[in-house]
């Protein structure tokens, strides 16, 4: 009986060991094959307004069921579907990629509502701090991270450990000293919709 118990003991460890990554992770956001999206919306009575960047770098660290990383995001990788409205955006009376070239996110310490297991979304709402032209502010986001162990299949995504973030959140324009000027005010919304979905990597270079 008591061998029986040993081995039940052994094949529950080993089970919690295939279930979920029991040590420090470190993911890597540089998908090399560009796939990673970050969209917003910017909604007015005369025009809607929609970006796209595939460009998405930073890293992610899980430790004792928190998590804390750093996201960033080139101005001049955003595209809305026309070049002269790119321009304007990445312009110094809109996001001056010239003086601030990246869009950043950070975020530390968040607690984790359950440990990352494989294939098992974790749904988390916290608040991280954006740098967006030159001015830095906290702001509430929730954010969907998926655990992957590496097998055949993932390796068809990418190879290593794998970690999937989905994000929602509202930037307001004014608030990071990008002015709507009287002519815009029915052509730039007041806020910007963002959503994000980026794979991290054990494997991916920085």
């Amino acid at each position: 009986m008591f061998r029986s118990a040993l081995m039940l003991a052994s094949v529950l460890s080993l089970s919690a060991t295939a279930a979920e990554p029991t040590s420090a992770k470190s993911f890597v956001f540089n998908d090399p094959n560009g796939r990673d999206t970050v969209m917003f919306v910017l909604d007015a009575p005369l025009e809607v307004i929609n970006g796209l960047s595939n460009q998405v770098k930073g890293r992610v660290e899980v430790k004792e069921q928190k998590a804390s990383g750093r996201f960033q995001v080139p101005v001049k990788s955003i595209k809305t579907g026309n070049e002269t409205r790119d321009g304007h955006l990445q312009n110094d009376r809109w996001l001056d990629a010239a003086k601030f070239p990246d869009i950043v996110f950070e975020f530390k310490d968040v607690a984790l509502p359950a440990p990352l297991a494989n294939a098992k979304p974790v749904t988390v709402k916290a608040k991280g701090t954006f740098s967006i032209h030159g001015v830095t502010h906290e702001e509430p986001v929730e954010v969907t991270a998926t655990y992957l162990q590496e097998t055949a299949e993932t390796k068809h995504r990418a190879p290593g450990e794998l970690l999937r973030v989905r994000a929602k959140f509202q930037i307001p324009v004014e608030a990071y000293g990008i002015k709507r000027t009287e002519a815009l005010l029915l052509k730039v919304g007041e806020k910007a919709d963002v959503t994000v979905d980026a794979w991290g990597s054990t494997q991916f270079k920085p």
